[in-house]
């Protein structure tokens, strides 16, 4: 058997990326299908792992049917081709090559813009692009408008495949499964079966998501705007107390970072009031209460924020508020200090302590103190995750709490 194309027939290289492509795509969407209905669970970030790794497998064999293409040119179309068959040939081809290429692609950026893993086997895949939860949305739209498209060219290249062997009796199908065409006749008609419930499977499953995905961006909305903003941009200077200090939210983050599945994911708390008194040439008057409302955060992805909402997390219904009290505080040099207290989550509390840098700077109307500081947790201490996600393969252990404020006080 030729390696390379001939007048008439393709060969071994090609007929392996045809037919390799072919049960990937197939095994995948399904499989895509079944992971999107599941709630979230280590079992199902595995799934969506190997449903990554071997989408990337097709599309890099997309790629190498591509340069392939290029290398050993395909037989000229039969002498029993009609134009139209020809040209309708030539467009599904060139959809089908949009689709293995695209639909991976779309995945690897969905995932990136939503900082999840894109794993290749146990190896990490580059992110090409970063954060973006608009991006995130687009690209679930093209992976989604694809799906569909590929569901359709692949019913009518069976189709056709099917028409030209049983209809018009000639060679296109032995063409790709010579010696015996008839061994390809039950498996085209299985897929092709497979492909029909697939579209009647992916019509209810994503429906379902749809209408959950828009069910979690209500509820986020309607969240958002029963949230109280923590501070003003312009507070009452005079309502201060003798050395406290008021944060400028717009001016200000608290953020953290944790890792899913070996890919960092950031998030961001929206509302933290805090009572703050801090003077540096007497730390002995020094105090810190924040209160933070757990239900005002965001990572930039609404499946992932309103899982972490649910029991096995942040539990806000019975946990609505976290808290950090400081009542001592230690110069360390230059402008770094220590804040040392205790966190209350999920009705635990334990210590901790928080380095941070201080630059204050003395304006006419009111002091300025830049605050940056970060500090490590377990989350399994608090209890976030330990019912399903004990292990630290699919969530880390550890979170990183970043502060990064400006606050303002009386000159």
């Amino acid at each position: 058997m030729n390696w390379n194309n001939t007048e008439d027939s393709y060969g071994l290289i090609p007929k392996i990326f045809h037919w390799v492509t072919a049960v990937l795509i197939l095994a995948l969407l399904p499989i895509g299908l079944f992971m999107a209905g599941m709630e979230n669970s280590p079992v199902k970030f595995q799934i969506y792992d190997m449903h990554k790794s071997f989408g990337l497998v097709v599309f890099f064999l997309g790629l190498a049917r591509i340069v392939w293409r290029f290398y050993s040119p395909p037989p000229e179309p039969l002498e029993t081709h009609t134009s139209w068959e020809r040209n309708l040939a030539r467009a599904a081809h060139f959809w089908l090559y949009i689709c293995i290429i695209g639909m991976p692609l779309s995945g690897w950026l969905m995932s990136n813009a939503g900082e999840y893993a894109v794993p290749f086997f146990g190896i990490q895949m580059p992110a090409l692009i970063g954060k973006d939860e608009s991006l995130q949305g687009l690209f679930g739209e093209v992976h989604e408008v694809l799906a569909y498209t590929l569901l359709f060219i692949l019913a009518l290249h069976m189709a056709g495949a099917l028409k030209h062997h049983f209809i018009d009796k000639d060679q296109t199908l032995a063409r790709t499964t010579r010696p015996n065409p008839h061994l390809a006749i039950p498996v085209l008609i299985i897929l092709f079966a497979g492909i029909s419930y697939a579209v009647s499977g992916y019509n209810v499953i994503f429906g379902e998501a749809e209408k959950s995905q828009k069910e979690v961006q209500q509820l986020s909305q309607s969240q958002s705007q029963a949230a109280a903003p923590s501070v003003s941009n312009q507070p009452d200077i005079d309502k201060l107390p003798p050395h406290g200090w008021m944060i400028v939210g717009s001016m200000s983050k608290l953020g953290f970072e944790a890792t899913l599945n070996g890919a960092a994911f950031s998030g961001e708390f929206t509302d933290y009031p805090a009572h703050i008194i801090f003077n540096p040439d007497d730390l002995s008057t020094a105090k810190l209460d924040v209160s933070i409302a757990m239900d005002k955060f965001r990572t930039g992805d609404e499946a992932r924020d309103g899982d972490m909402k649910g029991g096995d997390w942040f539990d806000i219904p019975n946990h609505p508020t976290a808290r950090f009290v400081a009542t001592k505080f230690e110069y360390a040099t230059d402008d770094r200090y220590v804040a040392i207290g205790d966190l209350s989550i999920r009705g635990k509390t334990l210590p901790l302590t928080i380095p941070f840098s201080l630059n204050i700077e003395n304006g006419a109307d009111f002091r300025t103190a830049h605050i940056k500081g970060e500090a490590s947790l377990d989350r399994l201490a608090f209890g976030l995750g330990a019912a399903k996600y004990q292990d630290s393969q699919t969530v880390g252990h550890s979170v990183l709490i970043k502060l990064d404020i400006t606050a303002i006080q009386n000159p």
